[in-house]
């Protein structure tokens, strides 16, 4: 919703086929329009953004805010600011889907990664950000696994 610049459109394009390598990922794509989606992205300005999610965005160059069951996020509202460079831009959008996606806790360890704790603009992903999504999303780890079962999975997937 808004109006998103062709770099936008690629942007969320290249993170979409990404996503479509992820082993466990529901799929993603374009809603039909007789069909709600289950995600809704707006390309807007600051206050629209605080009238969407909250004035805890107030200072930020996008967020999201997204509902979920137990272990299935069901609805997400992203929101990406308008009035900030297209770089800047490009690295928000993958940083709110990925947000979206279910890991939303910052991080101080890499200053390269999409959810570090600092202010950046990374135009894609580390390969620590995308082993975090495989992970969240492989089909042997399951939500309420202890740390054992989980240990033992990953070993299983990558050693």
């Amino acid at each position: 919703l808004g109006d998103p610049t062709a770099e936008d459109l690629e942007q969320l394009d290249r993170f979409a086929r990404w996503l479509e390598t992820v082993e466990g990922f529901p799929g993603i794509r374009e809603a039909a329009p007789e069909e709600p989606p289950n995600v809704d992205i707006h390309f807007c300005g600051a206050e629209e953004m605080a009238r969407l999610l909250g004035d805890w965005t107030w200072g930020c160059d996008g967020g999201v805010t997204f509902w979920y069951d137990a272990d299935k996020i069901w609805s997400a509202t992203v929101c990406i600011r308008t009035d900030i460079s297209q770089e800047v831009r490009n690295s928000v959008i993958l940083e709110e889907l990925y947000n979206g996606l279910g890991p939303v806790q910052d991080t101080d360890l890499r200053e390269d990664s999409l959810i570090w704790s600092g202010y950046s603009s990374p135009q894609w992903m580390t390969e620590e950000d995308m082993l975090i999504l495989r992970l969240l999303y492989h089909p042997t780890l399951e939500p309420g696994m202890d740390r054992e079962a989980c240990a033992e999975a990953i070993r299983s997937l990558y050693y």
